[in-house]
């Protein structure tokens, strides 16, 4: 009982985290003497937005169009909350019992909340679509940047794999019910290449209509959750176990006390759902008034996953009789949200489809990362990748990109191991994108928390700033570490390449540009010794 008050009182304080966090923010932004232009037609607002972009030496080449409910579906999309939990509710339940739901989501909320305040004041810094990369080389240079940029880019890359391997294992899984045809690896990749192939589609010719599948995917998962939600309540409510059953650190069988490295690894597979609150950035340069948008967008889409997150995997483990089969496998989110509403197959479509929609902005946001590296001939090639479709106004070479990229990452993980490929993406997924995020918050811990002044951001946690960031980055060390050794070890394995990939690619690209500015001293000597000739010293 002692410990169900506990666990009540903490994820109600996560609660209280949340407000004061906004409340604080919204005070800086009051009082940092920012001026918005929205007042004035968002026209006005835009060429501000330009002419801030041009202050960091880049062109406006993407279409500004998204608003703040579209930039926020960016990151609560990519976060991907139900197709998220559609795949790995139930081995997190499995491997840690319901106190992953009752203790461990809260607490990787709250920790998540840290690393999300302390991202958002860097992108209102920094409003530029390359994030964590442009924020890590705005206070260490080229070097540190390109390294955050490589493992930020392969984190995502994995996201949308893992997101794009799960819809289309669960999507073949439905069909062949419904169907009647045996699901085989063949059925299995070619799910994988027509779904990837739709997300790439949608992000080089749907630029215009972008936005508002940005914002229909926060709807849709709302609803989902909803729909859920209330098809339990209506059918189960008060359940099969009291909600004492999620502070009691018992198995998934309740049959005995769950270990510490079980429930540790349960919870760092639900890490999952916070992973991509940075999204966001990535659309910065296709944001109106970025510099306030954005770092609300990263905040609140961690707040809502913790709401809404929290409320539906409560109530489904609540309702739930997986503990008497002990079977709670990777179909058991949609299995569950299935028996809410009697088995109407709707439900599970509308699943599949917020699986879809969280792989197609994950995409998205892949291919403004790769695009920011290859601007600064960080990738193999980068000719090629910097081209942006001017009719569409979409960076579509590396929207292609992505999703081979994606493919063939998928291709690699199923090589490695064919059984647990999952795991091992979600290990390489967290230890990539969180070392990206740990680099640019520790330089600014280095820097005392100070940007350049004419960087000074609007959105800010003033005195609390320094403590979030300290909590952040240590969190973020952590559960790097946890990842490779509770997950996957070749996540760290992959992690290494990745850094050995992006420091050769330093190394060649600082070989290139000494041969240059050699050549260019020899020319020089030589002009100065024709001129000498032609016109001597008297």
């Amino acid at each position: 009982m002692v410990a169900a008050l506990i666990g009540m009182m903490f994820a109600a304080a996560v609660f209280a985290v949340i407000i004061a966090g906004a409340f604080k923010a919204q005070a800086s932004v009051k009082n940092s003497g920012y001026q918005s232009m929205i007042g004035y037609g968002a026209s006005t607002q835009m060429l501000q937005d330009k002419h801030e972009l041009h202050r960091f030496g880049i062109a406006q080449q993407l279409r500004r169009h998204l608003g703040g409910m579209s930039i926020f579906g960016l990151s609560f999309n990519v976060m991907a909350l139900i197709g998220g939990a559609a795949f790995l509710y139930g081995p997190a339940l499995k491997e840690g019992g319901p106190s992953v739901i009752g203790f461990g989501f809260p607490i990787l909320a709250l920790l998540a909340l840290m690393v999300s305040a302390s991202l958002a004041e860097l992108s209102s810094a920094v409003p530029t679509a390359g994030g964590v990369y442009h924020w890590a080389t705005a206070m260490g240079g080229r070097k540190w940047g390109w390294r955050t940029g490589a493992f930020h880019a392969a984190g995502q890359l994995a996201t949308l794999t893992l997101m794009n391997a799960a819809c289309a294992g669960l999507l073949d899984a439905f069909l062949s019910a419904r169907l009647h045809y045996d699901p085989s690896l063949v059925t299995f990749w070619t799910t994988v290449v027509v779904l990837t192939v739709a997300q790439a589609a949608v992000n080089h010719w749907g630029t215009p209509v972008l936005k508002y599948v940005l914002a229909g995917g926060v709807w849709l998962q709302l609803i989902t959750g909803a729909l859920i939600v209330g098809g339990l309540v209506w059918l189960f409510w008060p359940g099969s176990y009291s909600p004492i059953v999620l502070f009691q650190f018992q198995n998934a069988q309740l049959s005995g006390t769950v270990n510490a490295s079980a429930f540790i690894g349960g919870t760092l597979l639900l890490q999952k759902l916070f992973i991509g609150m940075d999204a966001a950035s990535q659309g910065a340069e296709e944001t109106i008034e970025p510099r306030v948008r954005v770092p609300w967008a990263i905040y609140l889409s961690t707040a809502y996953t913790y709401i809404v997150g929290f409320a539906v995997l409560a109530f489904m483990t609540l309702t739930l009789t997986y503990t008497a089969e002990g079977n709670a496998g990777a179909g058991l989110f949609i299995n569950s949200a299935l028996a809410g509403w009697g088995g109407a197959w709707l439900i599970g479509a509308i699943v599949l489809l917020s699986l879809w929609v969280s792989g197609l902005q994950t995409l998205t946001v892949c291919s403004r990362a790769l695009l920011s590296l290859a601007r600064d001939e960080a990738l193999p090639l980068s000719k090629w990748w910097t081209k942006v479709s001017e009719r569409h106004q979409s960076p579509s070479s590396t929207v292609w990109l992505s999703a081979v990229l994606a493919i063939a990452i998928l291709a690699a993980a199923q090589a490695i191991t064919a059984s647990g490929y999952i795991m091992l993406l979600v290990s390489f997924s967290v230890i990539c994108v969180h070392t990206s995020y740990a680099i640019p918050i520790a330089m600014k811990l280095q820097q005392d928390n100070r940007l350049h002044s004419e960087q000074r951001a609007p959105w800010h946690l003033g005195r609390w700033s320094r403590a979030v960031s300290w909590i952040a980055v240590i969190w973020l060390v952590v559960s790097a570490a946890l990842a490779a050794g509770y997950l996957h070890r070749w996540g760290a394995i992959g992690a290494a390449l990745v850094l050995l990939a992006a420091t050769t690619m330093d190394f060649r690209y600082e070989k290139r540009r000494l041969v240059s500015v050699q050549t260019r001293s020899k020319r020089t000597r030589k002009e100065l010794l024709r001129m000498e000739k032609k016109f001597p010293l008297q």
